[in-house]
């Protein structure tokens, strides 16, 4: 099974719980993370009430999500890992329980240290470079 067939075992709102898990691990939730979520979920099919449906309830319930999610297992998944990193990077600020997070993510799917590090540093480029061109 290629990675292209493992990308359809995480369903929609999964993959929305944990990019909001991400976006709230920090205590500080921004405008611009949610924007990143809401893009995801879109190109997931969903529409924008399911969306914040799914993000207000799991924002709601964040102990309990953030239990669920420890012990669940996750496939691999190269579009939801690259999600998860530009929420992270979305408001310029990178907290520490953002990295702890990703790091348990990673180990879920399975993604080596190299690997995560140069996915983590494209998409870092790719936000400054869309960044800059904004100005």
């Amino acid at each position: 099974m290629n990675n292209q067939d493992n990308q359809h075992n995480i369903g929609p709102t999964d993959q929305i719980n944990w990019l909001s898990a991400m976006m709230s691990v920090d205590k500080d939730i921004h405008e611009k993370e949610f924007r990143v979520i809401m893009e995801y979920g879109l190109k997931l099919g969903l529409n924008e009430e399911k969306i914040k449906r799914i993000v207000s309830t799991s924002l709601k319930g964040q102990d309990i999500l953030m239990r669920y999610l420890k012990v669940s297992k996750l496939p691999r998944n190269d579009d939801l890992m690259r999600a998860l990193i530009r929420v992270i990077i979305a408001d310029g600020k990178i907290a520490n329980e953002e990295l702890e997070m990703l790091r348990l993510v990673a180990s879920k799917m399975a993604f080596t240290s190299e690997e995560l590090k140069a996915i983590f540093e494209e998409e870092k480029r790719d936000y400054i470079r869309r960044n800059s061109m904004g100005r």
